[in-house]
């Protein structure tokens, strides 16, 4: 039998243990999902709980149910890849830095617009949580925890600036569940050594804290083109690191 996590509802436990399998690899596209009676009794639950469970896939763009053949693995490209779930074993799945350089390339397209909103847009309240958060990346830079909770904070506070929705959805969707499994804790300043710090920059905690400065900064200017190249040279600087 599966061993599963028991903070979790049954449901969630199935969901979690066969994506992970379809996710790693084990069960391909293509492949026919085992039948309710022999997963339930893997699983050590209910037929309803695998039904459930199968449900939560299907909606999630992982398998698909077909009359006279059975419940079938989807290929990848039609994986629901914002879903937090997905994510998260798409993430388990992956080397980090495989998975990091990923992220970081979709970030790089996506965040530099949500900067230059953040400084047409962003109320005096808005300002004032950037400019906590600033002081908070500064107090954590040599430590590893507090700064993945201070980098969540800056860049949340940036995209609250921006006050548009949709990319709010997005920008939250790839940050939020990874963050809450420690996958995206990794800082610029970990990954550059003292002979790859960029001039004029004179170590990496300088040149990290500089580059987050110059976002920030820009961003209380109102400054939108400014915002938007600060970040992209932020984030292109991580995904070159990675």
């Amino acid at each position: 039998m599966y061993q599963m996590v028991l903070h979790y509802s049954l449901r969630e436990q199935v969901l979690n243990a066969i994506g992970s399998r379809i996710i790693g690899g084990e069960l391909s596209p293509g492949d026919v999902l085992p039948k309710e009676d022999t997963l339930s009794k893997d699983y050590g639950v209910s037929r309803t709980v695998i039904r459930e469970a199968v449900k939560g896939l299907a909606a999630r763009g992982l398998v698909e149910s077909r009359p006279k053949v059975g419940t079938i693995i989807r290929p990848r490209s039609d994986w629901q890849m914002l879903d937090p779930s997905v994510l998260e074993w798409v993430a388990a799945s992956e080397t980090n830095a495989e998975f990091m350089l990923h992220l970081a390339e979709v970030r790089l397209a996506i965040e530099p617009a949500v900067a230059a909103l953040a400084a047409r847009n962003a109320t005096p309240e808005d300002i004032e949580r950037l400019a906590e958060a600033y002081t908070q990346l500064v107090a954590a830079i040599d430590d590893e925890e507090n700064w993945a909770n201070a980098d969540l904070e800056f860049h949340e506070s940036i995209v609250a600036g921006g006050h548009n929705e949709f990319l709010a959805y997005i920008v939250r969707a790839l940050r939020r569940p990874l963050q809450s499994k420690r996958l995206i804790n990794v800082s610029l300043v970990q990954l550059l050594d003292d002979e790859d710090v960029a001039e004029p920059y004179e170590s990496p905690a300088d040149e990290v804290l500089s580059r987050h400065r110059d976002v920030y900064e820009a961003i209380v200017r109102r400054d939108e083109a400014a915002a938007r190249e600060a970040s992209e040279k932020l984030l292109t600087r991580v995904t070159d690191a990675l």
